[in-house]
């Protein structure tokens, strides 16, 4: 395995590292153990409104995204031992371009769901 290789294979698990870190995260918040705090979670200013709401309405579209992910994901690893050489590059990129795409649906939901709902109390 080359150099390229091995950094298009370090793009595809990151990947898929990433996206699962976010469905865990807003699978937890969404079931209980995980509490509102400034470092995790979706901090827009619709968020804030209602956490049951958004994390609700994120969870179901967070999962379509992660099994779009982990699909892309898979046919790269795939493409990186049985595509042609001069797609190598590209195979890191591209689990990076659905990262970052995956994230702007599920901000959306989100935005979406907490809007949706009446204002938090104290708000």
């Amino acid at each position: 395995m080359d150099e390229s290789s091995v950094g298009a294979l370090i793009g595809i698990l990151m990947s898929a590292a990433v996206l699962g870190f976010v469905y865990a995260v807003i699978r937890a918040a969404a079931s209980g153990p995980a509490d509102r705090n400034g470092f995790i979670g979706i901090h827009i200013k619709a968020t804030h409104r209602s956490d049951e709401a958004w994390h609700a309405a994120a969870l179901p579209v967070s999962r379509i995204i992660l099994l779009v992910a982990v699909a892309v994901d898979l046919l790269c690893l795939a493409l990186l031992f049985l595509g042609p050489i001069w797609l190598v590059p590209w195979l890191g990129i591209i689990p990076s371009i659905v990262l970052v795409l995956g994230l702007v649906p599920i901000a959306l939901a989100a935005k979406r769901g907490a809007d949706a709902a009446p204002p938090a109390p104290g708000l």
